[in-house]
């Protein structure tokens, strides 16, 4: 956009804001200070609260289009504060300057919302929320706008040119709503002001009734001279009641903050920008404080000055141009007010009004899914218009906050429950071991947990879980995903600890993230926040894997099969490549083979390496690792004696996919392409029983990857 195009909208905007501001300052300021200071001091000090505010505030720029001033929140809850200390028997003199240092003292105290991060409290508001707040704030400035619209004090008589409002009303909400139409140029709620004011002057100047109410019009605006400065006050502070004055702040300080992040809100839903929440703030205290230094009327981010003012253009300077236009008037031009009918602004606010509230609420009551949202729209709306926008605003908090522990405590825990049938660990085992664990890995479960495990989703935990609870059963929680625990959710893993501890099973955890707070070691964290004697029998480990092996290990011993197998040394016959060899042919292939020695922590080979050698491991432990980032790697495999690696390479040689480690001190064999075609020339026999060995090995490490590459897709 052009300098020039935004000035000028700056100035449409500004210009609706200023006019939209003026009566609703002069009214509320009139009603607050009048019975103490008198009625033109009592105008004079709401158009000073607004004009401090739409300066200070524009000049931050912390949300655009939006525009502050005295507000009907701001002036119901001074008013209650002036009938307190009226009832408590201050003196009159007493109560403005009350009034003013309550104003100071909530600028402190959003100051100091501000720095403590408060500008973050709309972005907890769910959508269904505030949308029950706008269409509540709309049909309340439909309500706040029944008296200009009819012309009429509730106390009023009908007369027979009391339709001049309501038509002038009519003419300006048509013109705000239609004119875009015809003249797209210019802002609907400007030709509003223009048609309305045209409009009603015109039918006066025609039918040159005998007199109108004098509250048909803005009026002439009171002069400098009837202001009262605030600071000349303060000497009375003494005498104040500081008790009633501080609660009294507090309350000001937070509704005006509430209310003024619940229009910067509704002024980006039209200018499609961003607030920036703590400057906004900021700006919002420090007015307030000024406000009350000069004997202003506190205030805050108008809902009916800022809808109206973006829809007529409003953009970064448009408070900056309202505040000055307003002071400007006040200094030159007060008379200008008698020419602007208040039932044209009535117009301007009901058009700005019904464009605010949320009409897919209907929608959403119609649809089942979203019938609830819709439930608590209207829940808010009706708590709007009975109590008040504070009360609505603490209503809706809670109904988020009831809605957040809903949502999440709807969402599944258990991400993923594996067995070791389905996933187990990568170390390589003799065929023995491989058929045990087929016949018994179901004992074996690692759950995926993820989210936040707080007090509502341990009964939910509890009872998916609660099957491999009451058996013998080594149970795994992975915690890589879970961002938060609470004590309730340490209490549940105590009693599920104790639960297969009396099963005689096992409780492991892998992955767990430092934030947990549950340290390295969840054993001595669980002890230490229990009271009750004894050790857990829990353990922790670093990786998943570590862990299933750890419980494959376990559960081969109860079962009673010799795992110490894995750590002696054993024959060429003993290996699982050659358990269907002939010996002749296991002797055969002996005499190609050539031993290697690797002492512990000695890399057999790199990543990326070219290589065509089998290895057959006969004593040790041999790591497969791939690196990701820095010192950190991924265990692929592991071998032990009886396994074979390198069977890729071997049958089309190549750079190595992962490095080879050996854990501790290790022998092996070695089998190269030469040696094997020696072997192929030589012994053709063991060289096609090597060959369909290796066969078989390679379609069960195929059938494995597939269940991986499925398991993988799943998560």
């Amino acid at each position: 956009m052009k300098p020039t195009t935004l000035a000028l909208t700056d100035l449409r905007g500004g210009l609706i804001a200023a006019a939209v501001v003026l009566p609703q300052a002069t009214a509320f300021g009139v009603t607050v200070f009048a019975p103490y200071l008198g009625t033109a001091a009592g105008a004079l000090a709401g158009l000073a609260g607004a004009i401090g505010l739409l300066l200070i505030s524009g000049a931050a720029g912390g949300t655009i289009g939006l525009i502050s001033g005295p507000t009907g929140a701001s002036m119901a809850l001074l008013s209650g504060t002036a009938a307190l200390l009226t009832a408590s028997d201050i003196p009159p003199k007493i109560i403005a300057p009350a009034l003013f240092t309550t104003t100071v003292l909530a600028g402190l105290i959003q100051l100091m919302i501000a720095f403590a991060g408060g500008g973050r409290l709309m972005k907890f508001i769910p959508y269904p929320v505030f949308a029950g707040l706008a269409t509540g704030i709309g049909l309340l400035l439909i309500k706040s706008q029944i008296k200009p619209w009819l012309g009429i004090n509730y106390s009023g008589l009908w007369i027979r040119w009391y339709w001049l409002p309501m038509a002038t009303t009519a003419v300006a909400f048509c013109a705000v709503r239609y004119a875009p139409r015809f003249i797209p140029n210019i802002p609907g709620p400007l030709v509003g002001l223009i048609g309305g004011t045209v409009f009603y002057q015109t039918i006066l100047y025609l039918t040159s009734p005998p007199s109108v109410p004098a509250y048909w019009v803005i009026g002439t605006l009171p002069q400098w001279s009837e202001f009262h400065l605030a600071i000349d006050q303060f000497t009375v502070w003494p005498s104040l009641p500081w008790s009633l004055i501080l609660h009294a702040a507090f309350a000001l300080a937070v509704l005006s903050s509430l209310n003024t992040l619940l229009t910067a809100v509704i002024a980006d839903t039209t200018t499609g920008q961003r607030h920036n929440a703590h400057r906004e703030l900021l700006a919002q205290s420090i007015g307030q404080m000024a406000v009350g230094l000069v004997g202003g009327l506190a205030g805050a981010a108008s809902v009916g000055g800022t809808t109206t003012a973006v829809q007529a253009g409003a953009r970064r300077w448009a408070a900056l141009t309202a505040g000055i236009l307003l002071l400007l008037l006040l200094l030159f031009a007060g008379s200008a007010g008698q020419w602007l009918p208040t039932s044209a602004l009535a117009g301007i606010i009901i058009a700005s009004a019904i464009n605010l509230m949320e009409k897919d609420i209907i929608a959403w009551a119609q649809q089942r899914r979203t019938r609830l949202d819709a439930m608590v729209a209207l829940l808010v709306i009706i708590v709007t218009l009975a109590q008040d926008l504070m009360i609505a605003v603490l209503v809706g908090l809670s109904i988020a906050i009831l809605l957040f522990i809903r949502s999440q405590s709807q969402l599944p825990v258990i991400q993923r429950r594996l067995t070791a049938l389905e996933r187990p660990s990568v170390r390589k085992r003799p065929a023995d071991q491989v058929e045990w664990l087929a016949h018994h890995g179901d004992r074996i479960v690692m759950y995926h947990l993820s989210g936040v495990l707080f007090f509502a989703k341990t009964d939910q935990l509890f009872e998916e879980m609660l099957p491999d609870l009451d058996r013998r059963s080594w149970v795994i929680l992975h915690l890589r995903r879970v961002i938060q625990i609470d004590l309730s959710s340490v209490r549940l893993l105590q009693q599920i600890a104790a639960r297969l501890e009396a099963h005689r099973g096992e409780l492991l955890f892998c992955e767990v993230p430092e934030e947990l707070g549950l340290g390295r070691d969840v054993e001595r964290t669980l002890r230490r926040l229990s009271l009750r004697p004894g050790r857990l029998n829990v353990r922790t480990f670093a990786g998943a894997d570590q862990a299933l092996e750890y419980a494959e290990n376990a559960l081969l011993k109860a079962l009673n099969v010799d795992t110490t197998v894995m750590e002696q040394d054993i024959t060429l016959a003993e290996l699982d490549l050659c358990c269907d060899m002939r010996p002749i042919e296991v002797a055969e292939l002996a005499s190609v083979l050539r031993p290697l020695a690797l002492e512990s922590g000695e890399r057999l080979f790199d990543a990326s390496e070219p290589g065509s050698e089998l290895y057959l491991v006969l004593r040790g432990r041999i790591d497969i690792r791939l690196h990701v980032a820095g010192e950190r790697y991924k265990r692929l495999a592991i071998y032990g004696p009886g396994t074979v690696f390198g069977e890729i390479a071997f049958l089309d040689p190549g750079p190595r996919a992962a490095e080879a480690v050996a854990v501790r001190r290790s022998e092996l064999w070695v089998l190269s392409r030469a040696d094997f075609d020696r072997l192929r020339k030589t012994y053709p026999g063991a060289a096609i029983a090597l060959l369909l060995a290796l066969g078989r090995s390679q379609s069960r490490a195929l059938r494995w990857s597939a269940r991986e590459i499925k398991r993988l897709i799943q998560w």
